[in-house]
């Protein structure tokens, strides 16, 4: 790949996230060309128009075709909530599950494979023992509007490529299977495992832990009247 040159850098971010996503680039380079875009028929159109661009991806759930990275010059960049130790979907959820003790945000080049990219930074910090998953990916927003902040700079660069960290992501890369088969509990689940599983999973209208009974599956009804939505570490209504 060679660098990019175009002074031009496609923003992929939800809608609800474009502005504040371009506000540190555009202060890191006011001259710059910030082409946002939500979905992959935009991010398609833009690279046809922008084929020099840099690209990056901030709170995403959009996965960039292995076709649409290689027509990019340089390297794309991906800026999620999740320390490379939980790659995947939902990895607030697996490290509380897991007990983890820290968490953060990444940001890493792109690759075909999900969360498989070179790594070149990442913002990290001591999840309190109380927390919930609705605290940590709050926290986890925050952490990635930080990161974005402090790497703007660099990222505003189009035709400087990052430097990696060399550090390693960590496996397994958690899939919505994985997720799935975290809310099914066991019928011999004891006490302190469905605490375990219910301060990682949560509770929300879109998802619930199950439980099997009498050959059929029980959810659990949530003990909030309005349970928020989170997406991408920020309650969507």
């Amino acid at each position: 790949m060679t660098s990019c040159s175009d002074g031009t850098l496609i923003l992929l971010a939800p809608p609800e996230d474009q502005q504040e996503a371009a506000a540190p680039l555009r202060a890191a380079d006011p001259g710059l060309a910030i082409v946002p875009v939500a979905d992959r028929g935009a991010l398609e159109r833009a690279v046809r128009a922008h084929p020099r661009a840099r690209l990056l991806s901030v709170c995403s759930p959009v996965i960039v075709p292995a076709r649409v990275l290689a027509v990019l010059p340089g390297p794309a960049y991906n800026l999620h909530p999740g320390p490379p130790a939980y790659p995947g979907l939902f990895p607030a959820v697996f490290a509380l599950y897991e007990g983890a003790t820290t968490f953060g945000a990444t940001l890493h080049e792109m690759a075909a494979a999900v969360d498989a990219g070179a790594i070149v930074a990442t913002s990290e910090i001591d999840i309190p023992p109380d927390m919930d998953r609705l605290g940590l990916e709050t926290l986890s927003r925050r952490l990635v509007t930080h990161l974005l902040r402090q790497c703007a700079p660099a990222l505003a660069r189009v035709d400087a490529p990052l430097p990696s960290l060399g550090v390693p992501w960590r496996k397994p890369t958690r899939r919505q299977a994985d997720f799935e088969a975290l809310c099914r509990l066991p019928e011999d689940v004891d006490a302190a495992e469905f605490q375990r599983r219910l301060r990682a999973v949560g509770e929300g209208p879109r998802h619930a832990l199950r439980l099997p009974r009498f050959g059929r599956w029980f959810r659990l009804d949530s003990t909030q009247a309005d349970t928020p939505v989170v997406r991408g570490g920020r309650v969507a209504r």
